[in-house]
């Protein structure tokens, strides 16, 4: 098990935990505003399944792609129904001991988002530092949810707080189905790619690529991106007098030693 995949699985362990937490303390406890939380947790965690499928696929399997845009339709459907739900509920009133199993969630999730984070810019993985900042994302749903339940505390002081679960998990299921956009958009892109003009990363890409005394000149770089993924197409000058096999062996050089540096580029090197 590599580091990007170790990474994704303790994440993804993490969440698989956490989202159980949710769902059965909400259940437990009354609040629809906690199960749709946990929801959305595991919305996030459907994320991490999608990078690691992306770690461990190609980006043409269209198995893949076909089993994480129902991933995405899922959570779209899940979010739409949810929001029904909490309508239709009417006013519960959950159970105080919920809000420190909140807190604890909140604060859980935090060091995860802030572990992803903290790896995806180790590792210089935009995939991890992507999924860290849709992290960020539940960490707020829970920070929204707690506020509801210390609301509904106070409904029989403030008689309209007694509808503070219902409005909070209408939110969050807002941040569920907002996650279904992000997953299907990413497998979208994933599939159909998109040029891009990352005038950082492709000055990264020359610069190593310049740094090699073989290399006379760089004529051109296009970017493209596929979802979390970027593939680079590249077009160089090398020393007229190294044989075939020395350049072949240059650009395989090349190729290999970005790979390792962009965890996230596939990357063709063309001699003209």
């Amino acid at each position: 098990m590599n580091k990007l995949t170790y990474t994704v699985f303790v994440s993804f362990m993490g969440n698989t935990f956490l989202s159980m937490i949710k769902i059965i303390a909400g259940f437990v406890g009354k609040s629809m505003s906690l199960i749709v939380d946990g929801v959305h947790t595991f919305a996030d965690q459907s994320l991490e399944l999608i990078t690691i499928s992306n770690t461990r696929f190609n980006k043409n399997d269209n198995a893949k792609h076909l089993i994480n845009i129902l991933l995405g339709m899922i959570v779209l459907i899940l979010g739409l129904s949810f929001i029904s739900i909490s309508i239709n509920r009417g006013v519960v009133m959950p159970k105080t001991i919920l809000l420190g199993i909140s807190l604890l969630t909140i604060v859980f999730k935090y060091i995860l988002s802030a572990y992803l984070m903290e790896k995806g810019l180790l590792y210089k993985n935009t995939i991890l530092v992507s999924d860290a900042k849709q992290s960020n994302s539940d960490v707020i749903s829970s920070i929204i949810v707690f506020i509801g339940l210390i609301l509904m505390t106070l409904s029989d002081t403030f008689e309209y707080f007694k509808y503070a679960d219902m409005v909070t998990s209408i939110i969050v299921s807002l941040f569920v189905i907002y996650t279904g956009f992000v997953i299907i958009s990413r497998e979208l892109s994933d599939i159909f790619g998109k040029r891009v003009e990352n005038e950082e990363y492709i000055n990264g890409i020359k610069t190593f690529i310049s740094n090699n005394r073989n290399v006379i000149a760089i004529k051109d770089v296009t970017l493209q991106k596929y979802g979390p993924y970027y593939e680079a197409k590249c077009d160089i000058v090398l020393d007229k007098n190294l044989t075939l096999r020395m350049a072949n062996e240059i650009v395989r050089y090349l190729e290999g030693s970005l790979k390792k540096q962009y965890r996230d580029l596939n990357i063709k090197i063309n001699i003209i």
